[in-house]
């Protein structure tokens, strides 16, 4: 089965992607959004994503998304979760959504995903992203270069430009044919991953100012109180790309970052070689990629650090 034949079969869609979209949620929405609107014009479809960088909305029809999905949007015969793995993290409160939709479609490359979140479920923890994941279930005669350069900033995000181990044969491939669809790569890549706003330098700056290593070295890890929120005027998905940034610290298998969202601690993890840190946020309700998870805690950040370095000692 392949999008096409999903989408035949429907009058109206709605597409959601997890809390505190990154680059891969924002491009794998955004993607399917134009992908449907250039060659189904007449489904009506909606897009629902809570607030993402600005600097994202250099794709065509960015402007089209709703926050908060409610009852007044009313029914849908089709709803797609692209890069959700569970229930819990889809965002702009899809869940509602997806207990009234007709048929459900997951799209997703989380390891952690149980694959059977939804009526149908594309689920390949290999591909580099949902970015890839989507473009192989599409007729790529019908992606349009706005569509095309969705994908891309999606692979491009979820791969660290490419350095990151889930890159691949098959996500060169798809580079390989979007780059015929006349993208602006270099637009894509210098916009949205290699630059940042002056609020997010500084209080980048601030992290690694104040960061540590543990484990002989091996590990480097910091955090953000609520406190430094407010002082740095930043929120959260202002936060995103601050876990790769001590993840460049030489030397270091594993880094940590925490920071306050809801009450909680958000932590993002991310390892070079050796640690699973899936298995390591599975501990605190999360998961995500063997490279790359997060979980919450409820715990103070120095509480849920030493937590975090026992099960990491554990694997090194």
């Amino acid at each position: 089965m392949q999008i096409d034949d999903l989408l035949n079969e429907a009058k109206s869609v709605a597409i959601f992607g997890h809390v505190r979209p990154d680059g891969d949620c924002v491009g794998s929405t955004l993607g399917l959004y134009n992908y449907i609107s250039d060659n189904y014009p007449t489904i009506k479809v909606r897009i629902f994503l809570e607030r993402f960088p600005e600097n994202y909305k250099i794709l065509a029809n960015a402007n089209e998304t709703y926050e908060y999905y409610n009852e007044e949007f009313g029914d849908f015969d089709l709803t797609f979760i692209m890069d959700v793995p569970t229930i819990e993290r889809i965002g702009a409160n899809g869940s509602s959504c997806l207990r009234t939709s007709r048929k459900s479609c997951n799209i997703d490359h989380h390891i952690s995903n149980a694959k059977q979140l939804c009526t149908v479920n594309f689920v390949d923890a290999k591909a580099s992203s949902a970015s890839e994941v989507l473009y192989f279930l599409m007729d790529p005669n019908k992606v349009s270069k706005a569509t095309a350069e969705c994908l891309y900033l999606g692979i491009v995000h979820d791969t660290g430009a490419f350095k990151f181990s889930s890159t691949g044969h098959k996500t060169m491939m798809v580079i390989g044919d979007l780059l015929e669809k006349g993208i602006d790569f270099t637009r894509i890549i210098n916009e949205t991953y290699y630059t940042r706003t002056y609020t997010q330098t500084l209080v980048t700056g601030y992290v690694m100012m104040n960061s540590k290593l543990a484990l002989d070295g091996k590990v480097v890890y910091s955090y953000l109180t609520p406190e430094d929120m407010d002082h740095y005027s930043v929120t959260p998905v202002e936060l995103s790309s601050v876990i790769d940034t001590l993840r460049e610290v030489t030397g270091t298998e594993v880094a940590i970052f925490l920071y306050p969202v809801n009450g909680e601690y958000k932590i993002s993890l991310r390892s070079n070689y050796v640690v699973d840190v899936n298995k390591v946020a599975g501990a605190f309700g999360g998961g995500g990629h063997v490279r790359a998870a997060g979980g919450n805690s409820k715990d103070s950040p120095e509480e849920t650090i030493a937590k975090l370095l026992k099960l990491i000692q554990e694997q090194l």
